[in-house]
């Protein structure tokens, strides 16, 4: 299960809540599981909210859990930081070697999914976010953010300048405090 040190998501968080944000770090069980399992896990918390009052966030795996979360019921706001690009869309353009490493289920769950149609029933304020350099290391997920933005009516891709895939870097931190 991943905490809120595995990747320092405590100091994205006091950079959100410095902002007057309240903010319920949701942990997720990323390994053996699926995508549905990941939105059944995030909504045995969401469901303890109005989804008007929410803002749903996540980073990579957990920005696809909270799209897919809000495509079934809209929250005030969607955040996405580096938006996974694993899709039913994507999947054909990832290699073979990285789609055995997750699993035949794994594969079989993001095949199922389409962020078309996904984002058909997103009606809310989106912000997507990704780092200039895992942009350019990983082409798929620019490549995914940009359909997603695109698909989306109210929307806005932010490119934050000379950063990886780390939300807790502090271009990225920068990034989000100046777009929220």
């Amino acid at each position: 299960m991943e905490g809120i040190s595995s990747r320092e998501y405590s100091k994205t968080i006091a950079a959100i809540k410095s902002k007057g944000y309240d903010v319920k770090f949701v942990p997720i069980k990323w390994r053996r599981t699926t995508i549905d399992d990941w939105v059944n896990e995030l909504w045995k918390e969401y469901d303890k909210y109005n989804p008007g009052d929410v803002i749903l966030a996540g980073f990579s795996f957990g920005a696809m859990t909270a799209f897919a979360a809000a495509s079934k019921k809209n929250p005030k706001e969607l955040w996405l930081f580096s938006l996974s690009p694993y899709f039913g869309e994507d999947m054909s353009s990832l290699k073979k070697s990285w789609r055995k490493s997750i699993g035949k289920r794994k594969a079989a769950a993001f095949e199922r999914i389409s962020s078309g149609a996904m984002a058909k029933s997103i009606e809310c304020r989106t912000l997507l976010f990704i780092g200039e350099k895992e942009a350019k290391t990983y082409p798929t997920l620019r490549v995914r953010a940009n359909a997603v933005r695109g698909a989306l009516k109210n929307s806005r891709l932010v490119v934050v300048p000379e950063t990886e895939h780390d939300v807790s870097d502090d271009r990225y931190i920068s990034a989000i405090v100046a777009n929220i």
